[in-house]
């Protein structure tokens, strides 16, 4: 006869869950307590209803709502929320405590630092509170520090994950909000709560003729933040830099983009975060990169990744704005250095696709470097920057996002090679060399 499962008390089960949360609690407060108290154990000299007031308010999470008639997926604010506490995880700050440098992260802050150190500029005194003084000195500037961190985090996070697939970049209001709590018939501030609430800025949409066909394109920009309120600084180009004749010089084009260009950007760069790609676009635009004139209509605009040129957004000047309609590597067949590539080593468009260079992940995870016949030709060519992203991340392990042991190839210099010799220019390159 099976044995019948005993009864869970739940209300039990709650109270041992809740005794072992704020023992926790006390345990984090009384490390917090030995780093601003230089190694004296500052915890101790607390008195209980301070101690037990400080549990009662701290502030125990963020929150993120979704704007009323937003269409914004639980699963999306899920994914934004982890992606959120991480960075206060990793985040550290200053406690600006005089003569020292001692440091936690926004998520101790959030939690300890910042209930301790309102309890302690306005609670009555009590014995041994003068040991804090050098802590709590600074709680003011320190605190205007903490929201200028914590709100960089958010726009961080909504910058991160904006995407123009979807038409609309993400915004955020933020505010603070706290219970009320009441001790011998007075209300202090409770438990707290940052706020932060998404919203969506729909972006222009507008429709043209590309080789022949009627194709949407999105409008390229960065939202602005200020004071919980949002607008969009649009990404654009002055005509000069395209027309360098036209009277109208001066005024300055809107730059949009069509979707095949943001998959190629996502695939030949690599852009971890779809965020990446306005980023990439609105840098270049607005670092002035070099533009080139190929044809009639036709432009190639430089594109940088952590200051390495990495390749071109290629665009057309149509109906008034300028459209982004691909990305192309640097290597690529369709750029100045993908054709001085191709003449310097034979190399013909299928070549290159078929070797895979043309792919970024491929080229610095190989073993380009190891040849220096096909290292000096990559130079000549112009592609060094691209060498430059290979050594530093074999060498120094930087563009960790970049690291892929399935595209690792410690034969490509020798494939090249091959390809070279079966070619009709190559003796004569060497031998010029």
């Amino acid at each position: 006869m099976s044995r019948k499962k005993k009864k869970v008390n739940l209300y039990a089960q709650q109270k041992l869950q809740a005794v072992q949360h704020k023992k926790q609690f006390m345990e984090r407060l009384r490390r917090i307590c030995m780093l601003i108290g230089d190694g004296e154990s500052l915890f101790d000299l607390l008195p209980a209803y301070i101690r037990d007031t400080l549990y009662e308010v701290r502030n125990i999470t963020l929150k993120i709502r979704v704007e009323k008639g937003t269409k914004i997926t639980k699963r999306f604010v899920k994914i934004l929320y982890g992606h959120v506490e991480q960075e206060m995880k990793s985040k550290m700050m200053d406690l600006m405590i005089a003569g020292a440098v001692k440091q936690v992260n926004l998520a101790e802050y959030h939690q300890l630092i910042y209930p301790l150190e309102i309890i302690l500029a306005n609670c009555p005194e009590f014995t041994g509170k003068e040991k804090f003084n050098a802590f709590y000195l600074n709680w003011q500037e320190r605190n205007k520090k903490f929201y200028q961190e914590l709100i960089c985090v958010i726009h961080n996070a909504c910058y991160t994950y904006c995407d123009l697939s979807k038409r609309a970049l993400y915004t955020y209001t933020f505010e603070v909000e706290r219970t009320r709590i009441l001790h011998d018939n007075k209300y202090y501030d409770g438990k707290g709560y940052h706020i932060i609430t998404l919203g969506l800025y729909p972006l222009d949409v507008r429709y043209v003729t590309i080789d022949g066909n009627r194709r949407p394109v999105v409008q390229v920009g960065e939202i602005i933040h200020n004071q919980n309120t949002s607008e969009l600084r649009p990404t654009t180009v002055p005509l000069k830099r395209l027309r360098p004749k036209d009277p109208d010089g001066r005024r300055k084009i809107p730059v949009y983009v069509q979707q095949h260009a943001v998959d190629r950007i996502m695939q030949r760069a690599y852009c971890v975060f779809p965020g990446s790609v306005p980023s990439l676009i609105d840098k270049a635009f607005l670092d002035k990169r070099k533009i080139i004139r190929e044809g009639n209509n036709r432009y190639l605009v430089e594109c940088y990744s952590f200051e390495i040129k990495i390749g071109y957004f290629v665009g057309m000047f149509i109906d008034g704005i300028f459209v982004i309609l691909t990305f192309l590597l640097l290597t690529h067949s369709g750029t100045p250095e993908g054709r001085k590539l191709a003449e310097l080593t034979g190399l013909q468009r299928d070549d290159i696709s078929f070797l895979a260079i043309d792919d970024l992940k491929t080229l610095i995870n190989s073993d380009l470097m190891s040849d220096e016949r096909i290292t000096q030709i990559f130079i000549d060519a112009g592609c060094e920057s691209i060498l430059d992203m290979n050594f530093q991340l074999n060498v120094y392990g930087d563009y960790p996002w970049l690291q892929d042991e399935t595209k690792q190839n410690s034969e490509l210099s020798k494939l090249i090679a091959e390809y070279i010799q079966q070619g009709d220019t190559d003796e004569e390159y060497f031998e010029n060399e």
